[in-house]
């Protein structure tokens, strides 16, 4: 494991409102741009019928009648904007801490570098949508970009800083809507404090980008991968039940094995995350392998 000292930037915070989620499929080789009939045969074929709208070559749109935006002057909806971008130098600079937790994709910190091309996927207007619809349009779309770009090699969520392989993509289908979407979207991640004697953090990034509050454990005397599992699935138990957890409420532990256990109870408390970028995370105190201070 890495043990390469990393220093922090915690002057800014992320803004206390709705990110746009992009995910950027990354290859070696230049790809061929995909067939905007293609890419929307492909979009239909998971949300149903959407429209080509737009005469810019290089960003296909779709306004994709499922999922709309309720604004003030506009009661009724619109339909949120698909948006995809033709091939294109990749040159996203990737700070030590995201190289850092590239756990999903082998030697993801080297070979990260040696992608040269990208196709952005994102989305307009769906800051305002529910965020389970968010999330279903946004595996969608990059679902249709992978049925037209076969050779993708990695798909990178800027947002979470994830890079996941497209066949672990393709297998996450068997999952429920969060579990495709923390698979894909929301990073588990690792770190060990620097002058302490074994206090490590784990946390989750990802929720903040449509408002929930992503996940922090901070300890000593655990296996961290027991942590890593128990963070997502206090993750998948959030987003599941629109994030029923409030500051002061128990949740269940783990057990020496990593098993979920209902005694001891450990409390919660929402605060500023301990590390980059700071946002408001749920913080769970492990009782007696808890670490720092609250």
């Amino acid at each position: 494991m890495d043990k390469k000292v990393i220093d922090q930037d915690r002057s800014e915070r992320v803004p206390d409102r709705n990110q746009m989620m992009m995910a950027q499929l990354l290859f070696t080789e230049k790809p061929d741009m995909a067939d905007v009939k293609a890419l929307k045969k492909a979009l239909e074929r998971i949300v149903g019928k959407v429209e080509s709208i737009g005469d810019k070559p290089d960003m296909p749109s779709f306004a994709v009648q499922k999922y709309k935006s309720v604004f003030k002057d506009v009661p009724q909806g619109m339909p949120v904007l698909a948006n995809y971008l033709a091939p294109r130098e990749f040159v996203t600079e990737i700070d030590d801490i995201k190289r850092s937790q590239f756990w999903d994709f082998k030697d993801g910190a080297e070979k990260i570098d040696g992608f040269k091309w990208c196709v952005d996927v994102f989305s307009m207007m769906s800051a305002g949508l529910y965020y389970k619809d968010q999330a279903e349009l946004f595996l969608a779309q990059v679902d249709a970009a992978l049925r037209c770009y076969p050779t993708c090699e990695a798909i990178y969520v800027i947002h979470s800083g994830k890079l996941t392989a497209p066949e672990d993509f393709e297998d996450c289908k068997r999952f429920d809507l969060a579990g495709r979407f923390i698979r894909l979207a929301v990073n588990a991640r690792f770190f060990t404090i620097n002058g302490t004697v074994d206090d490590m953090i784990v946390d989750t990034i990802g929720f903040y980008a449509f408002g929930g509050a992503d996940i922090q454990v901070h300890f000593h005397g655990m296996d961290p991968n027991h942590v890593v599992n128990y963070v997502y699935n206090i993750a998948s138990y959030q987003f599941d039940n629109e994030f029923p957890i409030k500051g002061g409420d128990t949740v269940d532990s783990i057990d020496e094995n990593g098993n979920m256990q209902w005694e001891p109870q450990w409390r919660s408390q929402y605060e500023d995350s301990i590390i980059q970028p700071v946002r408001t995370v749920l913080d769970i105190n492990c009782g007696e392998f808890a670490a720092g201070s609250r």
